[in-house]
This record gives structure tokens, C-alpha cells and sequence, in this order.
């Protein structure tokens, strides 16, 4: 009544086109259309187009099994006799009160939706598909961007370089183990590892480390373990040629000392 929606025969309908009803019910375009369809088909709804450039009126109808049902209206306590469809009359209703009848008639979104509804454009479905999904996966891949950077910005360069290639929780996982494995190693050795130092065994480990997880068909959450210990390998490894080399004898070739 608000929207003065009642016609000629004092039946109550809904007037909205499929992008309104797409706004009111978070639903993609092709998915109001096909929910319209069923709707009709089983007869909860009479979808009367009114012409070019105005929006089909739509009528609910109770739930019946009467087979003439699509080809009358129904009066008022009839079509909105259940409290189901006294609460969708009234959810739509408050949804579009502020609307004016010439904004829902005389819209130019009014009846391009609706012959839409009638021509099931298989290319304007997969085009709107297409560009849905393209948005969602530009912004998801931006998204993705941007906590990859606050995860890695103080990590090396070529380290970095290589745990881009991970998943964001990945990598939140990988570069715990890395640190939490760089400390203890440093408080067992009592040395002073940066991450600068080891970087190219900890991308080494991680070469080594996706291998395994692709033949074991594993996750990187199930491998922490096996991680940890093969950065301490690495790492014991490291550190044990470097104290070689630091204890070496050093050959002075040039040094004639001996010789006086």
C-alpha cells in the first residue's frame, strides 16, 4: 500500500526490476532469473510483463496444487493468506518504501531486465559471469598482494623472491618455522645468524622442502615438523664449514720468513 502496488482488481503485487531484486537479495542476475523461473513453475508467482520500458508486476501466489492457478489473480487474502508471504510482502515493501511509482516505471533499468528475462542471452549470462568472476579475482589476487608484502617486506630478497610463489598462510607458516629455527639454532651454538647470512640455505630447504610435500601429497601445516628439522640440518651443516674454514691452517705461499 505504501507504493500504492494494488491494480484494478484490488490485488497487491511487486514491482521491481531484476537489478533492484539483485540489490534486495544479494543474488547475481542470472540467479534471480532462474529463481523467477521456478517460482513460475511451480506457481508461487505470476511474472506479468506491462510493456516496453516498465517493470513486470509480480503477484504471490499461495502455495496450491491447482492447475488453473497461473491463469487468474488471486484477491488479496488469497494471495498473502500465509505468513510466509505476508513477511516477503512486507520485507520487499519496507525495502522500496522511499521509492516513487515513477522511479520503478520509468526507469531505464526497467524492462531491458526483463526482456533479459525472456531472451536468456546465454552470452550476457557468461559475459556477467565472466566479468563477476574476473573482478572478484583481481581483487582477491590485490588482497593476496598485499599481505604477501607485510609478511616478507623485512625478509632477504631472493628468499622472498621464492616464498611469494606460496599461498599467504603458507608463507605465515614457512617464515615462523625459519625464525623460531634461526633462534634456537643460535642459542644452542651461542651464535648470530641473521637471516642475511643463511639466506641461501633456507631457499635451498625450501626447494627441497616443496618437493617433498608434492610427493607425499602433504600440506605445509602437516610438514612444520619435518621443516624445522631439516632447517637445523641445514643449518648445523652451514655452521660447521664455517668453523673449518675459520680453524684452517693458513698457507702463506709468499711468506720467506722461514727461509732467514
Amino acid at each position: 500500500k505504501i507504493n500504492n502496488w494494488i491494480d484494478e482488481e484490488n490485488n497487491i503485487y511487486l514491482l521491481y526490476t531484476n537489478k533492484q531484486l539483485c540489490s534486495i537479495l544479494q543474488y547475481g542476475e542470472p540467479k534471480i532469473i532462474k529463481l523467477k523461473k521456478e517460482l513460475e513453475k511451480f506457481n508461487l508467482i505470476i511474472n506479468e510483463r506491462q510493456g516496453l520500458n516498465r517493470p513486470n508486476k509480480i503477484y504471490l501466489l499461495e502455495p496450491s496444487y491447482d492447475k488453473e492457478l497461473t491463469n487468474r489473480k488471486f484477491q488479496n487474502k488469497q494471495i498473502v493468506s500465509s505468513g510466509t508471504n505476508k513477511n516477503i510482502v512486507q520485507e520487499l515493501t519496507i525495502c522500496k518504501s522511499n521509492d516513487t511509482e515513477s522511479n520503478d516505471t520509468e526507469s531505464n533499468d526497467t524492462e531491458s531486465n526483463d526482456m533479459y528475462d525472456m531472451n536468456e542471452s546465454t552470452n550476457t549470462i557468461t559475459n556477467n559471469t565472466f566479468h563477476s568472476y574476473h573482478a572478484n579475482h583481481q581483487s582477491n589476487e590485490f588482497n593476496n598482494n598485499a599481505l604477501k608484502y607485510q609478511l616478507l617486506q623485512e625478509i632477504p630478497d631472493q628468499l622472498q623472491t621464492y616464498l611469494n610463489n606460496f599461498e599467504v598462510s603458507e608463507i605465515q607458516i614457512i617464515k615462523s618455522v625459519i625464525l623460531k629455527g634461526k633462534a634456537s639454532f643460535n642459542n644452542e651454538k651461542n651464535t648470530i645468524y641473521m637471516l642475511e647470512d643463511i639466506e641461501f640455505e633456507m631457499i635451498n630447504v625450501l626447494k627441497r622442502f616443496k618437493a617433498t610435500l608434492i610427493q607425499k601429497k602433504e600440506r605445509v601445516e602437516a610438514m612444520q615438523g619435518y621443516l624445522m628439522r631439516s632447517i637445523k640440518t641445514e643449518l648445523e651443516e652451514m655452521h660447521s664449514l664455517n668453523m673449518r674454514r675459520q680453524n684452517a691452517p693458513q698457507n702463506h705461499i709468499f711468506d720467506t720468513s722461514h727461509y732467514l
